[in-house]
């Protein structure tokens, strides 16, 4: 699996900051990462406006862009924004959204079983079949790609000594 730059938590930040109270993510994580975060965000948008159509195919989100490449492979469809992506759900529990912004290592990686958004960036409708939502034992999930082989690429690796 390819390696990624590693940034740990900030969980003492993070215990810090009173509940309820409004959290950003340049609360959580160092400055550029949540710059990266954030220009992340920005391009999305031009992205669904002009690329995200080259991407769509007859039936989409409704209908899975083809078999499943692996086992365990399951389509997720969010009917209220209207996208589907491929979920490898590796925690056991059930697949569903946790509404909370609840970050785990990186701000591009959640605790949720299901995407909070749509993947963007996407080049292609023959991404889609590869493009999943990984979602590790803990139940944290991020965007990654699967490889033909079986083998799923995550760019946000889960440090070592990182603890939920």
């Amino acid at each position: 699996m390819a390696t990624a730059k590693i940034i740990p938590f900030p969980i003492d930040k993070a215990n810090k900051i009173v509940t309820g109270s409004q959290v950003s993510v340049y609360d959580l994580f160092p400055k550029q990462v949540a710059d990266d975060f954030m220009e992340y965000h920005r391009q999305s948008s031009d992205w669904r406006n002009h690329a995200r159509k080259n991407t769509i195919y007859d039936g989409y989100p409704w209908v899975a862009p083809c078999d499943p490449v692996v086992e365990g492979l399951v389509w997720y469809i969010d009917e209220m924004k209207r996208f589907g992506v491929w979920v490898l759900n590796k925690s056991g529990e059930e697949i569903q959204l946790n509404k909370q912004f609840d970050f785990g290592w990186s701000p591009f990686v959640r605790k949720s079983t299901a995407p909070p958004h749509e993947p963007v960036h996407i080049q292609s409708v023959e991404i889609r079949n590869y493009l999943i939502w990984y979602v590790d034992e803990d139940g944290y999930g991020q965007y990654g790609m699967l490889q033909k082989d079986g083998t799923v690429w995550l760019p946000q690796q889960k440090p070592a000594n990182w603890e939920s």
